[in-house]
């Protein structure tokens, strides 16, 4: 049984996805974040760094 990830309607910062799937580790969300990314289905919409969270959204 695999699971899927449920991502945040919207434009969601890492914090939001992990906060919404209770059932996977932050590292699982972050392997399928970067996944999708490839996959060219997410796409981060503002870089991130140390005071500023960056931010992503799935394209439709």
């Amino acid at each position: 049984m695999t699971n899927t990830i449920r991502w945040p309607d919207g434009e969601f910062t890492l914090q939001a996805a992990v906060e919404l799937n209770t059932g996977f580790s932050q590292a699982e969300i972050r392997k399928k974040l970067a996944d999708g990314i490839a996959a060219k289905k997410i796409v981060q919409t503002k870089k991130g760094n140390d005071k500023i969270k960056g931010t992503f959204q799935v394209v439709k």
